[in-house]
């Protein structure tokens, strides 16, 4: 049965969804068995011409948070950094990762993680922002094909602005590590044979629309498919 969706909404955040989340180990041993259906969530971001605003994200936390926290991202000297901050001492921030539930008919996204953008960014960020939660036929569309796949708790939208202060080589990639003890995450650029080796997984996927047929995408992924572009996150040191 087809799911159908005829209302969307965009939620506050709310620190009990981010807390339901799956740890890290467990969002991989699902990803496992959900990897093939990125094509699919990628057939619906370039459906709705979006494909240059979000991509799917592998839903997981690495550590605890408080009731008053929140995970934040912010970058310096081309390395992001992500920790929880306190929510009644945030500068401005804006979300940058939602995961979807939906019920009776009605999506609801809730935001997950947020980026502590530079001034000169917030506006662009913003009208991105703006577009994409005025897209509610997309919003709908996409809860609707995560639910009838069964992958509400596995994948969500990631917004591609929240690489911005990240540049990349032409032979570099993304390469996200973990302090646990700490609550650290630390998104840098490394260099691929640097990746190689590592017990990696990718957690972000990017799309373009694929020129030979309407909705078919070639999706920034493994196993064979060919990337779009060089801008995955891998997850290593767990």
């Amino acid at each position: 049965m087809t799911t159908a969706v005829r209302d969307v909404d965009v939620r506050d955040y709310d620190v009990g969804v981010f807390q339901g989340l799956n740890d890290f180990p467990v969002a991989r041993a699902y990803l496992g068995h959900s990897r093939d259906y990125v094509t699919e969530l990628g057939d619906v971001i370039c459906n709705y011409g979006l494909h240059d605003v979000v991509g799917v994200t592998l839903l997981h936390r690495h550590f605890e948070i408080a009731e008053e926290e929140m995970v934040v991202r912010e970058f310096v000297d081309n390395v992001s950094y992500m920790t929880p901050w306190n929510v009644d001492a945030l500068p401005r921030v804006l979300p940058y990762l939602w995961k979807a539930q939906v019920d009776g008919g009605r999506a609801t996204y809730f935001p997950l993680e947020f980026c502590a953008y530079p001034p000169d960014n917030q506006v662009e960020v913003e009208r991105d922002l703006d577009r994409l939660t005025g897209s509610t036929a997309f919003l709908a569309a996409f809860a609707a094909t995560l639910d009838d796949l069964g992958l509400r708790e596995i994948f969500g939208l990631a917004h591609l602005r929240s690489r911005d202060g990240l540049v990349l080589g032409d032979d570099e990639t993304l390469l996200e590590t973990t302090d646990e003890e700490r609550r650290i995450l630390t998104l840098r650029p490394a260099r691929a044979r640097e990746v190689q080796g590592l017990d990696t997984t990718q957690t972000l996927w990017v799309y373009r629309p694929a020129r030979a047929r309407m909705g078919a995408v070639i999706n920034a992924g493994s196993g064979g498919v060919h990337c779009a572009a060089h801008c995955w996150v891998h997850c290593t040191g767990h």
